[in-house]
This record gives structure tokens, sequence and C-alpha cells, in this order.
């Protein structure tokens, strides 16, 4: 029996949603500020391929995207030194990457996509995966998307566990752009819509798999409030039923 997950219920839970979570990512706007400064300054830099500039702009970025935390406790950074270090080690190999698209991969790409994952130094914690990700989905916008806990491995997997380690956290990236970004990006309907997201021009709509990323936190977030609706309609009716019994029991 295959453990592996397909992802294939959350492909066409998405596939299924694209325009009511497209049109309530971008009216709730939660995101906002620094975080899609940085991040527009970040892609743009790659475009450039101004590479001071980028290592200043994505590192502004992560840590406006909430991958440093003041204090003790939270994930953190690594000095900004040893960062710009490790991304400069791997900026050529990346830049023979740029013009690649998920429809024209080979495994020479894959292997090298691997080699910029595990090399990359931006956090200061054990876990790679959720810095890593960032970070190249500013440097090489169309095959890597963002990946989050919160948001990302809770959708496709129901928690937000990683196990650290680089080897298996790349394993878990391929997995979830393999299974799931990918096959989304691929399909006609989102194709379809995606173009005409894009020419719009929108803050966040960057790229295609950053599109896909921003309906996932959509559908994540209309999850949540739809459970919390019904959780508090379960606590009124609860409420109400105690009330009328201890009516009852007054007036009897």
């Amino acid at each position: 029996m295959n453990s592996t997950p397909t992802f294939e219920d959350q492909r066409n839970l998405l596939l299924r949603s694209l325009d009511e979570a497209h049109a309530k990512y971008h009216e709730d706007g939660v995101f906002s500020g620094p975080s899609v400064y940085f991040h527009r300054r970040s892609l743009q830099a790659a475009r450039a391929q101004d590479f001071d500039h980028f290592a200043e702009y994505v590192y502004a970025a992560l840590a406006s995207w909430g991958m440093h935390r003041m204090g003790p406790g939270g994930s953190k950074m690594c000095d900004f030194e040893k960062f710009s270090s490790s991304l400069r080690g791997v900026w050529p190999a990346a830049t023979l990457l740029r013009e690649r698209t998920p429809f024209s991969l080979n495994e020479n790409d894959w292997a090298n996509l691997k080699g910029i994952f595990e090399q990359i130094e931006c956090m200061a914690s054990g876990t790679s995966l959720v810095g890593n990700s960032k970070v190249m989905a500013h440097l090489l916008p169309n095959l890597i998307p963002p990946v989050d806990r919160a948001y990302t491995l809770t959708f496709l997997f129901k928690h937000g566990r990683i196990k650290n380690g680089k080897e298996s956290e790349w394993k878990m990236l391929r997995q979830v752009l393999e299974g799931f970004f990918y096959p989304v990006v691929l399909s006609p309907l989102f194709q379809k819509k995606a173009q005409d997201w894009l020419a719009r021009g929108n803050n966040w709509d960057t790229s295609e798999l950053k599109i896909v990323d921003n309906l996932l936190i959509s559908l994540v977030r209309m999850q949540h409030a739809s459970h919390s609706e019904a959780t508090n309609g379960t606590r009124s009716r609860s409420f109400g039923k105690s009330k009328d019994a201890s009516q009852s029991a007054f007036s009897s």
C-alpha cells in the first residue's frame, strides 16, 4: 500500500474554488506593509540579477514574514553575513535555472534545485524548509513557492510537523511541488485564470506559484472561519438549551 499522499483532494478543492479563494484573499488584505514591499523588491532585484540588493531585500522580507522573533523563543534567522555568503554560493546555479518552468524541469535541474536548497543558510534554528523555501520563492519564483507550517503543511498534511534535516526537508518540498503545486499550475483551468490575474498586477499575484500559495492561504482561512462559526453556533445552541432548562426548573 502506497502511503505517499497524492494531494488529489486538495488539488480538486483548490481548482473548484479559484474565483472565490482569489477574491477572498485580496478582500481580506491581511498581508501588507513591509511584507509586500520587500517581497516585490526582492523579486525585482532577482530579475535584474542584482545580488547585493537581492540579499538585503530578501533578508528583510524573511524578517517581515515572521521568520525572526525578537527575544527568547520563536524562530530565529542567522546573521546577515552568513546568510549572504551562502546565497552567493548558490547564485550562479540559480541564474541557470531562472528561465526554467515546471513544464521543462529535468533530473539535472532537480539536482541543482536540491543543491541550492541544501546550501542556503538563513535560519539559526534546526528547521530549514520554511526559511529556505521562502528565499528560493524570491530567487526562483517560477519553480518554488513559499512553504510554511500554518498554511501549506496544514492544508496538505493536516499538520505542521517537519522532520529536521535538509535531506528529509528537501524530500518534503519536492513532494509538495510534484504532488500539489506543479499539477495545479499545469492545469488549463488554473492557467486561464492565472494569466488574467497576473495581468492585473495585484500586489501578491507575482508568479503562478505565488498565486497558488495565495489561494491555499485563502482556503485555510476560510476553513478556519467556517469551523469557528460552527463551533460558536454549537456553543450558542448549548447555552440556549441550558438557559431554557434553568428557566423551566425555576418555574416548576
